[in-house]
């Protein structure tokens, strides 16, 4: 028994049939006389009146009508309604997946609810004897239900099963690759075999807001199985339209840039930007800007507020119904201003003070700005040491009322530079190293030059080339002497002598304390009396060096997408990291190492894998990738000489952690919320029904039960697809054609040779 999809073309060819034979059987008369003057004298006779009663070459009339019945069959695509009804024996069962879309885009209001709707409508229309899964996807796929969990599960105990699986739909902030998505989906339900009942039917039920951003890309290029259905289930929001703002490449002057994007359904034109701290709180007025509906504009962004007061780490849209893209980080600077502490000479205008090459090396430096602080006064007022200062340089005694601040900036992870210009200053900062053995002043005759210099550490590393390492120019005329032996021999901390005269005597000794800050001392100064080392070419790029050290140094601004994969490791250099995430807590590299491991030998269930950080192991052992599951801010720090894997002594100071910001937004995509056409599945190539959320509210649709009749006629489509004998009934119209073309040229052939004859 053969049935019709669409038997409106049957009908249509049908008439189209009969037209001509009607015409045919019409009778001919003259409609019009005409005298001519050549017959006038002739005697007139009546025109031969026949009747079309007859059919004449009926056989060129049947080929026509044939082509015409069968051209109209083909357009009605029929089937065969036997196979429909066999679907729905009790000997058979059906193989559904359901995809539900949890990208960014679903945070809309009411999407969710939606999308979880028709999930149980889909649930409540499957029979006992059905194979069921299903799978939450964004940028990933995962399984909540396989199919194989389905199937074993009792049939009383599948609704808890399912509600197990409702909560756990959430939408996340990753985007959509809903091509990826199906083409898995089809792979798995279109190569299960049934263990039961055989399959009759395979169905993927997609559940998404069917956006523009939805990544079809992959479908362009891919088959699509001929055997599996697609169900489009689109979801929309209860207020239409949305604004998203997202970060752009600072411009020429620096400053960050936004783009302000509005959907092309969208309602509301005018918005405000408002600027926020570091604390979330509000920095100025906000800025107001106006994007018609489907266009874009791109606002730049101040650094601070008007008073240079404030500096804004973020923007937030305002006046739009949907936030989930309203907020984005900003870059900012770590350290606008790098303070450095001094104790000394105040006199920054007189060449024999260390203050005056001091403040010129730290004002040459153009780079980064740098401020150097008079902790003493010229009047004996005593400045505590502010919290963020991180490097203490001492010429001269320090004063006792200053020991408190430099011992705390000290177990801040500071640094304290003493620049030994007489005995009585090591005296004076013997407190912060107790047992400090006895200083004294050399009895240098002439000069003493550097002799022996650790290139490997951190105050020497930029000058370790060889056009760089020579120093023998530069001569000291006095120097004080640290006994060696009393320092190697030291328990209270290690000590590390960088660099040594050619006598011997140590010229430059590092020591850390506890609380991880370290005190670098010159047993010489670098003033004229002293010695010619502020002189020198090298000195300037030493202090800078040395400063850039005290302080977490930032390597700039680093922009991603969640989704986004880094390997920690090599962007710090070091095996040994730590990152913190936007909500404050850290994870550390070893922390990453052993979740990485122990998913290589254990699984990881869906809760786990949801709160843990994404990690696998890389092609080296020391390769972890971690991936950006949430957008904000993250701060990326390592410590190259806290691990022994640089190779480095143990023993050495701790240096300054290097702070990498990287700034990580929701993909550009999730913001285009603008709905795709309902039928562009089927202009890719699949076998896809479509049906809008919109047009059915949930009251309607929540007690709708399974319909034999619907899925008779869904699997008649199915079965019409697979038979395409539409094909079959289009070529033999087109042969009939070519037949009755032949016929109809031979019969008039035939009658021009008659007639000459």
């Amino acid at each position: 028994m053969f049935d019709l999809l669409t038997p409106i073309f049957a009908t249509a060819g049908i008439v189209a049939a009969a037209v001509p034979f009607v015409l045919h059987m019409l009778r001919r008369t003259p409609s019009r006389k005409l005298p001519f003057s050549l017959v006038r004298f002739l005697k007139p006779s009546l025109p031969k009146m026949t009747k079309r009663s007859t059919i004449e070459h009926w056989p060129l009339m049947l080929l026509r009508i044939l082509a015409l019945i069968l051209i109209g069959l083909a357009f009605s695509r029929p089937f065969q309604r036997v196979a429909v009804e066999g679907t729905l024996d009790a000997t058979s069962a059906r193989r559904v997946a359901v995809l539900v879309d949890v990208s960014a885009s679903m945070r809309r209001d009411g999407l969710r609810e939606q999308a979880i709707q028709h999930l149980r409508d889909v649930v409540a229309g499957l029979s006992e004897s059905d194979v069921f899964s299903l799978s939450a996807f964004s940028q990933t796929t995962r399984t909540l239900i396989s199919s194989g969990e389905w199937s074993q599960t009792e049939v009383s105990a599948r609704a808890t099963l399912i509600e197990e699986a409702v909560e756990a739909i959430e939408p996340d902030w990753l985007g959509t690759h809903t091509g990826a998505a199906l083409l898995n989906a089809a792979a798995e339900v279109s190569q299960e075999e049934a263990s039961g009942p055989r399959l009759s039917e395979r169905r993927v039920v997609l559940i998404t807001d069917f956006q523009r951003g939805s990544g079809l890309e992959e479908l362009q290029s891919a088959g699509w199985p001929d055997a599996v259905h697609v169900d489009l289930k689109v979801v929309r929001p209860e207020v239409p339209g949305n604004a998203g703002i997202s970060l752009l490449p600072e411009d020429r002057d620096g400053q960050p840039r936004i783009l302000l994007s509005n959907s092309i359904d969208s309602v509301v034109t005018d918005f405000a930007l408002q600027p926020f701290d570091r604390e979330g709180n509000p920095v100025g007025k906000p800025i107001r800007a106006s994007v018609a509906a489907g266009q874009r504009h791109s606002v730049v962004m101040p650094v601070s507020d008007d008073k240079a007061t404030a500096v804004i780490a973020g923007v937030e849209l305002l006046q739009d119904k949907h936030p989930f893209d309203n907020v984005v980080d900003l870059p900012v600077i770590e350290n606008p201003l790098l303070k450095v502490a001094h104790v000394g000479s105040v006199d920054s205008n007189d060449p024999a003070e260390m203050k005056y090459y001091l403040q010129r090396a730290i004002d040459g430096n153009e780079s980064e700005p740098f401020e150097l602080i008079d902790a003493a006064q010229a009047d004996g007022v005593l400045l505590p040491i502010a919290s963020d200062v991180r490097l203490i340089v001492v010429t001269d005694v320090l004063p006792k009322g200053l020991l408190p601040s430099v011992s705390d900036c000290l177990n801040r992870g500071g640094t304290v530079l003493v620049a030994l210009k007489s005995t009585e200053v090591a005296s004076s900062v013997s407190s912060l190293l107790p047992d400090f053995p006895a200083v004294s002043e050399s009895s240098t005759k002439d000069y003493a030059m550097l002799g022996q210099i650790e290139f490997d550490s951190s105050l020497f590393a930029a000058f370790s080339e060889a056009r760089f390492s020579d120093f023998s120019s530069i001569r000291f005329w006095h120097h004080r002497i640290i006994p060696l032996p009393q320092i190697e021999s030291r328990e209270n901390g290690p000590w590390r002598v960088i660099a040594k005269f050619d006598s011997g005597d140590p010229a430059i000794v590092e020591t850390s304390v506890d609380g991880g800050g370290r005190i670098i001392i010159f047993t010489a100064g670098w003033h004229p009396d002293d010695s010619q080392w502020a002189l020198s070419t090298r000195f300037a790029p030493m202090i800078t060096s040395l400063v850039r050290q005290s302080y977490p140094r930032s390597t700039g601004q680093m922009v991603f997408s969640t989704g986004d994969a880094i390997i920690p490791g090599h962007l710090t250099g070091s095996n040994e990291w730590s990152l913190q995430l936007p909500d404050d807590s850290v994870i550390t590299s070893e922390s990453l190492r052993k979740l990485a491991e122990s998913r290589q030998t254990q699984p990881i269930s869906l809760r786990e894998d949801e709160s843990s950080p994404t990690a696998t192991r890389g092609s080296d052992s020391e390769e972890f990738p971690y991936r950006f599951e949430t957008p904000g801010r993250y701060l990326l720090s390592s410590s190259g000489d806290k691990s022994n894997a640089t190779g480095r002594d143990s023993t050495a100071p701790e240096r300054a952690s290097e702070v990498i910001s990287m700034i990580v937004g929701l993909p550009l995509t999730e913001s285009r919320t603008d709905p795709l056409p309902l039928g562009q599945l089927q202009a890719l190539g699949l076998e896809a029904d479509a049906s809008d959320g919109t047009l059915l509210s949930a009251g309607d649709t929540a007690n709708d039960e399974f319909d034999p009749v619907a899925a008779s006629q869904l699997t008649s489509s199915e079965l019409e697809s697979r038979q395409k004998l539409w094909r079959w009934l289009l070529l033999a119209g087109l042969g009939c054609l070519m037949l009755e073309s032949l016929v109809s040229g031979g019969i008039e052939r035939r009658q021009s040779v008659e007639a000459t004859a």
